[in-house]
């Protein structure tokens, strides 16, 4: 014979109400976001080129001043928007910090758009980065940094 003391039933009662809400059901992996590996190799092909670099740095010092937008950059001269062209990612920013340091970041990757398209789902392992600008014992230098 069962004998249900009262304890026993309070942590019953206790139990289905903590738990009946729960939606302890595995989530949807179409929902999740997935993470590719890349090479060293895919990260180095993934920079931008130098041409790029060189052209942001010759508009700052012809121009005395860091581009604000990608737009008024390839407006200048013909030179900068042809730096753009075969340019994989789709969203840049320059952020300026001051008259000698400005940082360009590039996120949306073309590739990494397509895979979403394709699988409706994020990539954690993304290609993106920035490319820091600075002046060093007179000249401009850059660093770039691929996240």
């Amino acid at each position: 014979m069962l004998t249900i003391t009262q304890h026993n039933f309070t942590i019953f009662i206790t139990s289905l109400l903590l738990f009946h809400d729960c939606n302890c059901a595995p989530p949807d992996s179409t929902l999740l976001p997935i993470y590719t590996p890349h090479s060293k190799k895919q990260q180095q092909i993934a920079k931008p080129s130098i041409f790029l670099i060189e052209s942001i740095i010759e508009f700052r010092e012809a121009y005395n001043t860091w581009p604000i937008s990608k737009q008024e950059f390839i407006a200048k001269k013909t030179k900068y928007k042809e730096a753009f062209i075969d340019f994989p990612y789709l969203n840049i920013q320059f952020k300026i910090k001051d008259n000698d340091n400005m940082t360009f970041y590039f996120t949306e990757h073309i590739k990494d758009e397509q895979r979403y398209e394709k699988t409706q789902r994020i990539d954690l392992n993304s290609y993106g980065g920035e490319v820091k600008f600075y002046k060093e014992n007179g000249k401009f230098v850059w660093k770039i940094r691929m996240y």
